[in-house]
């Protein structure tokens, strides 16, 4: 489901980028294939965005042989068409016009903000939790952390592009080696003053949480840190030197939640 989310959105967001700059056919096409990634989220989980499918004990929808089937089917088919799309962007040279050196996160300056994510990776910071502080499955996995050293728009676009195929391949890998049993177990109320740090890879980059329990299993102090913390401020900088009309490309290449920030 986390990989699958990754490859929604990302989709998504190079569609739209591409969009912000009038090349429409790019958002026209990775819409389409967005699209039909969720549609067959749906069917195989239950929900298009997967929402409520993580419970505390395990997960809420068991994927069969059959969904697993139709996963890969659709890797094996969206593939070509995701290189063929990107080709297509990189060889568009008013495309490239736009998006190259516009935007640009200079890697000392990433360094100092914190940046993670495709946004951090394209200004050179190496850093996916999946890979360098790993939890399961992915510790079991090889996991491709693409990394770029150009910090602009363009390098933003093609660490989204080289991830969706990594998660394409960790897709299929998956899917070849789940475990049979149960999918949850049941919850059991942690003593109070237990407390606990999560932290995760989303496709924005790390997402960290601490919770802390206090009587009767209730949440005593919860706290979650989007990535976008650490995203948003990066924006104020790197739109400094371009001009207006490219504020909502380079907007959109940092991508960060408004509500994620809020919380």
């Amino acid at each position: 489901m986390a990989e699958r989310e990754r490859v929604a959105n990302h989709i998504g967001d190079i569609g739209a980028i591409c969009n912000d700059v009038a090349f429409a056919f790019a958002f026209y096409q990775l819409g389409r294939l967005r699209e039909e990634w969720q549609r067959l989220s749906r069917e195989a989980f239950g929900h298009r965005f997967m929402m409520d499918r993580i419970v505390p004990g395990g997960v809420a929808a068991n994927l069969s042989d059959q969904m697993a089937t139709a996963m890969n089917a659709q890797i094996v088919a969206m593939r070509p068409e995701i290189e063929g799309i990107m080709a297509i962007i990189d060889e568009t040279a008013s495309l490239e016009d736009r998006l190259v050196t516009t935007g640009y996160l200079d890697p000392a300056k990433a360094r100092e903000f914190g940046a993670v994510g495709y946004v951090g990776r394209a200004s050179g910071m190496n850093f996916d939790v999946r890979k360098h502080a790993p939890y399961a499955p992915y510790d079991r996995l090889n996991v491709e952390v693409p990394v770029f050293t150009d910090g602009d728009v363009a390098a933003r676009v093609d660490v989204r592009a080289q991830e969706i195929l990594a998660s394409f391949r960790l897709i299929e890998e998956l899917t070849a080696r789940i475990p049979k049993g149960l999918i949850h177990t049941n919850w059991n109320p942690p003593a109070s003053d237990t407390e606990g740090l999560g932290v995760v890879e989303g496709f924005r980059g790390e997402i960290l949480t601490y919770v802390r329990f206090g009587a009767d299993g209730k949440i005593a102090r919860y706290f979650p840190r989007d990535p976008s913390w650490l995203t948003w401020p990066t924006l104020e900088k790197l739109v400094r030197d371009n001009i207006v009309p490219d504020f909502p490309v380079c907007n959109k290449s940092v991508n960060g939640s408004y509500s994620g920030h809020d919380l």
